[in-house]
């Protein structure tokens, strides 16, 4: 018997992806998790995250984590042969393209919105770049490192003694990711309402400053707020990290003056509650040093298992400071279904991230790994563009377009024709989100 997939909310679209690294692949990565019908467009080498390592799976950790649930087509740009198949592609059977190309490629390859929504008006594009198409700074290369430290984020992060600290997870990037998808479902609720598609158009800098949170309120107000508080909590006392007996680092929030009279009932200093120096969250956090001293001279006395008992009966929100490869193993997040199992195009299986989303009537599905390079190329000329076995054959000796048969070793980089010239790469150093 077969078993029958669970419908998703997106079931029906369908997504040409011409984006590159995480911010566009994140976002269609959450459409196909949803249903979408995602076709990922690449050079016939593959885009260059496949060549980065941490290698898996014959292909990279980046590919397998943002790139599961979609069709793989491989094209040359270069060539117009490959381009109008994406035109055609474009005007006759995508509902919605998520590209990150340089300024101006797409225009020249005639594929950009305007020439494409006069024969596909329902089409939506959703175009990623580092500083957005407009202001001074439209033209400069820009990657996720660079968008937070252009956004003011970096400022925020670390230590107020040491030198400001970018995320360590790509922050800019997901953000922008979230925002794309975001962006695009908004597109499309209107073309359900008037069956007419748009544009939709954001970048990496405008994202990451968004996140910032209402720091930018406070600043853009001139009102107090720290640049780099460490692990501390700027607004609530206590906040913060400590280390027990036995050398686990905890962070607890008992920010609250309940939380507060809690945590001193468990440390068995209930007198602490009502001194005057801490019997408000604002004397708090101008004691906090004194503080953090007699918090931080408790934790070191006791075991974590002790203290976890005493803060779990306290109701007093913390959790030991998990490495990632704990955090994998963590009963809760396995409950959760976070940790995903998929098998690859040669029978190896491998964990990804599972879906954060639960919808009760239209959950979704995490149903394949991500594709080898082309490895539906052959399926969609023949099914979507409507080519002949012989005009397939013709164009793969060609090289205008890149297959893959099961059971056919990767391609290697090293003796290959480079997939895209420099003036029709999709992934650039340009518009790198």
């Amino acid at each position: 018997m077969t078993d029958v997939l669970p419908r998703g909310a997106l079931d029906g679209m369908k997504v040409l992806d011409l984006s590159r690294w995480i911010a566009g692949p994140f976002a269609t990565m959450l459409m196909a998790d949803a249903g979408a019908d995602v076709i990922k467009v690449e050079g016939l080498l593959g885009e260059d995250a496949r060549h980065t390592a941490p290698s898996l799976a014959d292909s990279s950790a980046y590919v397998h984590h943002y790139n599961r649930n979609k069709r793989a087509l491989a094209l040359d740009l270069r060539d117009p042969r490959s381009q109008e198949i994406l035109r055609s592609l474009a005007t006759d059977w995508a509902d919605v393209i998520v590209e990150n190309f340089r300024p101006g490629i797409l225009e020249r390859l005639g594929l950009d919105y305007e020439t494409l929504r006069l024969a596909n008006p329902a089409l939506i594009m959703t175009s990623v770049s580092g500083y957005g198409e407009s202001g001074p700074d439209s033209d400069r290369p820009c990657f996720n490192t660079i968008a937070e430290a252009f956004s003011g984020a970096m400022s925020l992060t670390g230590d107020a003694s040491a030198p400001p600290t970018m995320s360590g997870y790509f922050a800019a990037d997901h953000g922008t990711g979230l925002y794309t998808a975001i962006g695009t479902l908004l597109a499309w609720v209107e073309r359900q309402r008037t069956g007419v598609g748009q544009r939709v158009e954001l970048a990496l800098t405008d994202a990451m400053f968004s996140l910032l949170g209402f720091a930018l309120t406070a600043k853009m107000n001139d009102l107090p707020f720290p640049d780099r508080s460490g692990n501390r909590d700027s607004a609530t006392a206590p906040a913060d990290l400590f280390v027990t007996a036995d050398d686990r680092p905890v962070y607890l929030d008992a920010g609250t003056d309940t939380l507060f009279r809690n945590l001193c009932e468990v440390m068995g200093t209930p007198e602490l509650a009502d001194d005057p120096r801490f019997v408000s969250n604002e004397a708090r956090i101008d004691n906090l040093d004194l503080l953090h001293d007699r918090i931080e001279t408790w934790a070191a006395s006791v075991p974590f298992e002790v203290l976890r008992s005493g803060l779990d009966r306290a109701g007093i929100p913390f959790s030991a400071v998990n490495t990632v490869e704990e955090a994998i193993t963590d009963p809760q997040l396995r409950a959760r279904g976070m940790v995903a199992e998929v098998t690859t195009e040669d029978g190896q299986r491998i964990n990804v991230p599972g879906m954060v989303l639960n919808l009760s009537a239209t959950p979704g599905r995490i149903v394949s790994a991500a594709p080898p390079v082309g490895r539906h190329t052959v399926e969609i000329l023949h099914d979507l563009c409507g080519l002949t076995t012989d005009e397939i054959d013709e164009l793969r000796r060609r090289r205008v377009i890149g297959t893959h048969e099961p059971g056919q070793a990767p391609s290697n980089p090293a003796h290959a024709q480079q997939p895209l010239h420099e003036d029709v790469r999709i992934k650039d150093e340009v518009k790198a989100p």
